[in-house]
């Protein structure tokens, strides 16, 4: 009998078969003279030799152990949030939107407190963005961007309430069975002052909120809108040439006031007083004057306009609109009579309307065109 592993013919091409499944990391069964190798469908069979044969057979033609199939789970990624590609002004007063990425930049407009926009480019510390019909540049280091807008939006009232139905009431307290105050139409929007249990409650005007159905509106962030240039000097000038001012003269003024103040200014003006005459125009004008004399709510219009519960409108985004679509020239007009020491009021520093002023708590008090200018 010959030894199994002595160099013959035949194992030979059975060493040569097996070296074969190892390079192929195949799986190869032997018995003497014969060995079965599992290959892919394109190898050859039956191949015999000398003393034995290799049957090489297809790993596609014998039966395979089950594989069970899987689901596999899909995971979507979540939906873009409100907050992505926005940036806002994080400043106290103005920040000037720019042609190009530098301080030396064509300046296009002005970005007030809490306006913004989307963002368009990034570039060497500034931020492009688009923002009531501009597109400019903003420095980084006035901006905040994504998620951290969200804590900005909250204090300074960036969230709008859009109505999604026809006509939507308007109710002085959460419930269907509250008196209607008011209808809000298709499309209009407000300024969010709190959402809890289906109801928003909404700024309607500078004095009066209400509540709507969170069903028939949308809530949303709605920075403030980039004011163009040519938009606030049209305006400034507008007012200039209705009080037949000279070009070449400068208003003296009783307190220090800034063009962007004056226009800011005259916006709080006819937020609080739009639909009255020139008479309450110049009243709510005269009381933003006295504060800042006073000093007790800062030593400029800014720091009176943003003192925090004063002017509600102005923290609840309200004012943004006035802003946006820029003071009536009526508006302008008491605001510079109010700067340059035009008074109907007196040193009085507070003002409510008359409809909810609490009379006998003032020390003293004047009623012009339906609010209530008094003292303490």
């Amino acid at each position: 009998m010959k030894h199994p592993w002595k160099n013959t013919r035949e194992n030979r091409v059975v060493l040569t078969a097996a070296a074969i499944a190892a390079a192929l990391s195949l799986t190869a069964f032997s018995s003497p003279g014969h060995l079965t190798l599992s290959l892919p469908d394109t190898a050859k069979t039956d191949i015999v030799t000398g003393g034995g044969s290799v049957s090489v057979k297809s790993a596609f033609s014998v039966p395979q152990a089950g594989i069970e199939r899987k689901e596999v789970p899909v995971t979507y990624a979540p939906a873009a949030s409100e907050y992505d590609n926005k940036a806002v002004a994080n400043v106290t007063d103005v920040l000037n939107l720019r042609a190009e990425p530098s301080l030396e930049g064509r300046v296009l407009g002005k970005c007030y407190r809490g306006a913004g926009g989307t963002v368009l480019e990034k570039k060497d510390g500034w931020t492009k963005i688009r923002s009531g019909g501009l597109e400019g540049w903003l420095k980084n280091d006035y901006l905040v961007f994504g998620q951290d807008i969200k804590p900005l939006a909250k204090e300074l009232g960036l969230f709008t309430a859009r109505v999604t139905t026809q006509t939507l009431h308007v109710r002085e307290t959460p419930s269907t069975d509250a008196a209607i105050i008011g209808l809000a139409a298709a499309d209009d929007y407000y300024p969010v002052l709190e959402e809890s249990d289906g109801w928003i409650r909404v700024q309607l005007s500078s004095d009066t909120s209400g509540y709507i159905s969170s069903q028939y509106a949308k809530v949303s962030l709605t920075p403030g809108k980039a004011v163009s240039m040519e938009a606030e000097q049209a305006a400034l000038k507008t007012a200039e040439s209705k009080e037949k001012k000279k070009e070449e003269e400068k208003p003296k003024y009783v307190i220090n006031a800034s063009s962007d103040e004056i226009y800011l200014m005259a916006a709080c003006v006819m937020m609080e007083s739009g639909s009255r005459s020139y008479d309450g125009q110049l009243a709510v004008a005269s009381v933003i004057v006295n504060r800042v004399k006073s000093g007790r709510w800062g030593n400029s219009i800014t720091d009176v306009i943003y003192a925090d519960g004063q002017f509600p409108g102005a923290t609840s985004g309200l004012l943004d609109k006035y802003l946006a679509k820029g003071p009536s020239s009526d508006a302008l007009k008491a605001a510079k009579a109010a700067l340059s020491g035009s008074n109907n009021i007196g040193d009085y520093l507070f003002f409510q309307s008359a409809k909810r002023a609490d009379y006998n708590s003032y020390a003293s008090y004047t009623v012009v065109d339906g609010n209530c200018f008094y003292k303490k």
